[in-house]
Formats: C-alpha cells, sequence, structure tokens
C-alpha cells in the first residue's frame, strides 16, 4: 500500500471524526467535571473507612455522577448560548459560535443524564441516584434557568447543586442520609459562595456586558468573609459528627485560615482582580486539600482516637 498516497485522505478522515469529539468534550466542561469527582471520591472513601472498595462499585458512582454533571453542563451552554456570546471568556463555546445546534446539543445531554441515572440506579443505589437528580434539577433548571439572570441569590441556590457530588459518593456506599450527610452540604455550600463570588469579582466586566447580576466589590467583600466564617465553623461541625482524622483540622484551620486572612485584606478597585484571584486559587487549594483528608479517613488516627491515647 502506497501509504504516502493515502495520508492525506486519513488525515482529513482523522480531522472530521476529532472535530466532534472535541466539541462534545468541550460542550460537557470538562474541568468542572473532574474538579467536582475528587468530591465524590472523597466521600465516598469517608464512607467507606475501614471497609474494602469495590472496583465495580466505585467506578458506576464516579462515571454515573461524572454523566450527570456533564448533562447539567450541556444544558447550561444550552440555556446560556446568548450570554455566552456577550462574554470575552466565553464566547468561543460551541453553542455561542453555533458550532453545534440547539437539538443536537439537548439530545446529548438527554443521553448523557440517562446514561448517568441508570449506572447510579444499577451500580450504587436509589439514594445516590435521587441525590444526583436534585443536583441536575438545582443546577440546570433552578440556579440556569430561573434565578441566574434575576438575582444574585442564584449563586446560593445553585450552590445546593455543587454540594451535591461528595453526598452521593457517600450515600451511595452509607444508603442512608445522615448528619454527615448533611453537615457534607452544608460545609460544601459554604465554600462555594465565597468561591463563586471570587470568580464574580475577576470577571466583573464580562458578568455586566451579559447583563448578569453582580456585587459591588463592598457586599462582595462582606459576603465573602461571612460564608468563610460559615465554612470554617460548619467544617468544625463536620469533624466532630463525622469523627475525622488528624489530617483534617490542619486543612481547615491552615488552609481555611490563610483563606479567610486573605479575605479580610484592605482591597481597592485596583487591586480587587489580583484580590480575587489569590481567593480562587487558594479556594481549589482548600477544597482539593479537603477531599483528600476526607479520603484519608479510614488511614489516619480519628481526633478522638488521638484525645483518648492522651
Amino acid at each position: 500500500m502506497d501509504h504516502e498516497r493515502h495520508s492525506p485522505q486519513h488525515a482529513g478522515a482523522l480531522k472530521q471524526w476529532r472535530l466532534p469529539l472535541n466539541l462534545g468534550i468541550e460542550l460537557t466542561k470538562p474541568g468542572i467535571i473532574f474538579g467536582n469527582l475528587t468530591s465524590v471520591l472523597g466521600g465516598y472513601l469517608l464512607a467507606s473507612a475501614g471497609h474494602t472498595v469495590s472496583v465495580a462499585h466505585l467506578s458506576a458512582a464516579l462515571l454515573g455522577t461524572a454523566l450527570i454533571i456533564a448533562c447539567g453542563c450541556v444544558i447550561n451552554n444550552c440555556v446560556d448560548r446568548d450570554i455566552d456570546r456577550r462574554m470575552v471568556r466565553t464566547c468561543h463555546r460551541a453553542l455561542a459560535i453555533r458550532a453545534v445546534s440547539l437539538p443536537v446539543a439537548l439530545s446529548y445531554a438527554s443521553v448523557l443524564g440517562v446514561l448517568g441515572f441508570v449506572l447510579l440506579w444499577r451500580g450504587t443505589n436509589p439514594l445516590a441516584c435521587a441525590l444526583a437528580a436534585f443536583g441536575l434539577v438545582v443546577y440546570a433548571g433552578l440556579y440556569t434557568c430561573l434565578m441566574k439572570r434575576r438575582s444574585h441569590w442564584g449563586t446560593l441556590v445553585g450552590s445546593l447543586s455543587g454540594a451535591m457530588p461528595p453526598v452521593v459518593g457517600y450515600c451511595a456506599v452509607t444508603n442512608r442520609f445522615d448528619a454527615t450527610a448533611l453537615m457534607l452540604i452544608v460545609v460544601f455550600c459554604c465554600w462555594q459562595m465565597p468561591h463563586s463570588h471570587a470568580i464574580t469579582v475577576m470577571r466583573h466586566e464580562d458578568f455586566r456586558a451579559a447583563g448578569l447580576p453582580t456585587l459591588t466589590l463592598r457586599q462582595a467583600r462582606r459576603e465573602i468573609s461571612a460564608y468563610m466564617l460559615a465554612f470554617l465553623a460548619s467544617a468544625a461541625t463536620l469533624a466532630w459528627v463525622a469523627n475525622l482524622n488528624l489530617s483534617y483540622p490542619l486543612v481547615v484551620i491552615g488552609l481555611g485560615g490563610y483563606w479567610l486572612y486573605l479575605a479580610l485584606q484592605q482591597v481597592n478597585a485596583s487591586t480587587s482582580k489580583a484580590w480575587a484571584r489569590r481567593l480562587f486559587v487558594v479556594s481549589i487549594l482548600l477544597i482539593m486539600a479537603l477531599n483528600v483528608s476526607l479520603a484519608l479517613n479510614g488511614v489516619l488516627p480519628s481526633l478522638s482516637t488521638f484525645a483518648t491515647s492522651r
């Protein structure tokens, strides 16, 4: 076979195959999926502490949740395509530039959602599936379709969906909604708010250009500080309720305290973006470290064990 002769045709076929794949991946917002899967894993391993983990069961929890999150992200792209066209950060998205039609994108979201729910229902339990459904309804329905364009309080509503991944992972193992599951929701909601408000300050011009509700810098600082204090208080309660390990207070006090210290620094209009970017970066480091700490609960000694040994 003359490979030189056919290589351009093969290259063209490869490009035609890769373009839809790339668009399909882009529509699902893989960065958001990856970040949320670390929370699913943290909640799952927290509940599995001291027990053997089934690879098939864990895979069903992770993949099922990932597909449902992907479904929500595609729906978000469909609803927000007009907003995305007005923002520098998002104007290149597939639906914004009409690289994908709305019916195709909605069909894609439906397939992702059905596959995700089937995996969670058959591979874990109905409770985990119901919690994931609740998160999807809140994100794609209440937040994206109803609240996002009308009030900055939509961020608080949306934070409920952001708090579902660790609870889905936890309840996939326990098959019950208990005090630990409730505190996971509170902790992750309180984390989500300063994280989201930092993004709003960083992208203030984009949000205004899109006609989205925004906070003044003073309002943003006040809410960020308040929710950080709520995060620290709820994180301490979670440590007591779930009898967490020794690494957990180090993460919460160390990174959480530094996060609050940054929030309380003096800031003005000229330094607000740099300030918000630091808050955003530390928030990512904090939630990743928190998830790792939750995952290590069956490996490291608990706080109560340490107190008893003393």
